[in-house]
């Protein structure tokens, strides 16, 4: 819409053409630049509760996410000592949300991104649904999830540090954390910088 009505626009003089351009490119600028690195010392810790019986666990990346200039959450990937991710081995990923979603909007949101990244299928996706509106919680700024990967590779979820369940099936383990992890996520930029690599 925005851009239609920049285009529809009839300007008196060079000086509101030069106005609407830039209006125009701080918009394209916004939807482009979805994500603000951020310092992997500035990671909040995680609680106690999401880290027991796991290995030490140490900020690899994160970052600021944006959607069209609204923060939506501070994203953090945690490795065993801060080493280079590995999917074999435990992790975690710590959503800050600066947003209000249910947790409804949350697994319903997932379900749709492992269907884009042809992660799943028809058959499971019921299943796993059902499972992420169990494990989650409604968020509100503030408010922090915690996705855990066990060695055992099932997953373990936390609201602001208080255990809400466990998903056994380690399938549902590479497809869920694939949402930021997956070589073909809708947000690749999200991916390189939890995975410590430069914009």
């Amino acid at each position: 819409m925005l851009v239609n009505t920049l285009w529809r626009a009839k300007p008196k003089n060079s000086v509101t053409v030069l106005r609407a351009a830039s209006v125009l490119c701080v918009a394209l600028a916004l939807v482009h630049s979805p994500l603000q690195a951020q310092n992997a010392k500035a990671a909040p810790p995680l609680a106690a509760t999401a880290t027991a019986g796991m290995p030490e666990l140490k900020a690899l990346g994160g970052g600021l996410l944006r959607v069209f200039g609204f923060q939506v959450y501070n994203v953090y990937l945690w490795t065993p000592a801060g080493a280079a991710f590995d999917r074999s081995k435990p992790y975690a990923l710590d959503l800050q949300y600066l947003r209000t979603f249910s947790a409804k909007q949350l697994a319903e949101r997932s379900i749709d991104e492992m269907r884009g990244q042809g992660i799943g299928g028809d058959a499971v996706y019921p299943k796993w649904l059902a499972e992420m509106e169990r494990v989650f919680a409604d968020v509100k700024e503030g408010d922090r999830l915690t996705g855990v990967v066990t060695p055992t590779k099932t997953s373990k979820f936390f609201y602001n540090g208080a255990f809400r369940g466990e998903v056994l099936d380690p399938a549902f383990a590479d497809a869920f954390f694939g949402i930021w992890l997956n070589e073909k996520s809708s947000q690749p930029r999200v991916r390189n910088l939890l995975l410590g690599k430069p914009e």
